[in-house]
């Protein structure tokens, strides 16, 4: 659950940012500036980096490299990342 991930930014003294997408939204391409950690907290999105695709669900996370370009549609019950 989402609240047992925030409980685990607190103890690890990590200060994520939250976003969400509706239904099927596409999540801009962007390229990360550092080294990226994101977690799935409630429904699902694809997520193409580097050319190679993942299917994130909750509880999964997956690290993108510095200088990565990636770009994510969200699934159909829509999605909370951090």
């Amino acid at each position: 659950a989402e609240e047992e991930l925030q409980r685990l930014f607190v103890t690890r003294n990590i200060d994520p940012i939250r976003w969400e997408a509706e239904s099927g939204e596409d999540i801009e391409s962007k390229t990360a500036e550092e080294d990226t950690r994101l977690w799935c907290a409630e429904g699902s999105f694809m997520i193409i980096v580097a050319s190679k695709q993942f299917s994130m669900q909750p509880g999964d996370t997956l690290d993108i490299p510095k200088g990565s370009e990636y770009n994510a549609k969200a699934g159909i019950a829509g999605c909370v990342v951090y």
